[in-house]
């Protein structure tokens, strides 16, 4: 796994590769506050989050390895998407909201106010405030590739420690991805698009950083198109024979943009 300042540290830049002042920005949680105050109130930004459905897929592929959710809390739950979801689907008897935006928990607060499985707090992924051993279900989607290396480590720590032992973690990972840059017009500065701090995560990668924490990976999701091929036979083919028995064979044929991630046990 690379962080974002290793990617720039492992270039020799000149001057030739900055022309007209250009710099590479520097991430810092006021700059990364901006940016997703941005996001979250831009009706054009807010289109280019990820839909429902991919989460919905997310859930359903995860599932059969999940266990026990009685108690499920959603680390980085943001607009509460993936809560949404868990209560259409009546998956959890408690589901529990941690975000660090304090406008986004009291949103949250109003949306699902009359719901007494769902409360809502305060925190981050590295001190959540929740107890230990309390949860059967971590979530933590499009939250740990934006992470400060610090914080990443911290945060599987804390989401072990909120595990009760046999407890899953779902979370979604871009998994092996390059890091992109673009440049802003105007101030001519470099930075990542959508202010991820690691790339190239690999499943290797995971798992090491998992079981330093005491997680084992259990499952690895990738993104299926569920409506490639078109022919009805040839879907089922794809469904029943390859993706259970021959699933890297169906990821490198059936590519398509979407969530992917892993499953994660607490050790007993």
């Amino acid at each position: 796994m690379e962080f974002y300042e290793d990617v720039l540290r492992g270039h020799d830049f000149t001057s030739s590769d900055l022309p007209i002042n250009a710099h590479f920005h520097t991430w810092t949680p006021e700059t990364i506050s901006r940016l997703w105050t941005i996001w979250a109130n831009n009706r054009l930004l807010k289109r280019q989050f990820y839909p429902a459905s991919y989460y919905e897929a997310l859930l359903e592929e995860a599932a059969p390895h999940l266990g026990k959710t009685d108690v499920i809390a959603d680390i980085g739950c943001g607009s509460g998407t993936v809560l949404s979801l868990l209560r259409q689907k009546q998956i959890g008897v408690r589901l529990i909201g941690v975000d660090v935006s304090e406008s986004s928990v009291a949103s949250l607060r109003t949306t699902f106010g009359s719901d007494p499985a769902c409360r809502f707090t305060v925190g981050s992924i590295a001190r959540t405030g929740l107890d230990a051993a309390s949860c059967d279900l971590v979530i933590c989607t499009e939250t740990l590739e934006h992470l400060f290396p610090a914080d990443f480590n911290a945060g599987l720590a804390e989401i072990a420690r909120l595990l009760k032992p046999g407890g899953a973690l779902l979370a979604s990972v871009p998994l092996e991805e390059r890091p992109a840059f673009v440049v802003c017009p105007e101030c001519h500065a470099i930075f990542t698009p959508y202010q991820h701090m690691l790339f190239n995560f690999t499943v290797a990668g995971l798992r090491e950083a998992l079981a330093a924490n005491d997680l084992e990976m259990v499952h690895v999701i990738d993104p299926i198109d569920t409506g490639v091929p078109r022919r009805t036979w040839k879907r089922l083919l794809k469904n029943r024979v390859l993706r259970p028995f021959f699933p890297g064979l169906t990821r490198r044929l059936f590519r398509v943009a979407g969530v992917s991630g892993l499953v994660a046990r607490k050790r007993s």
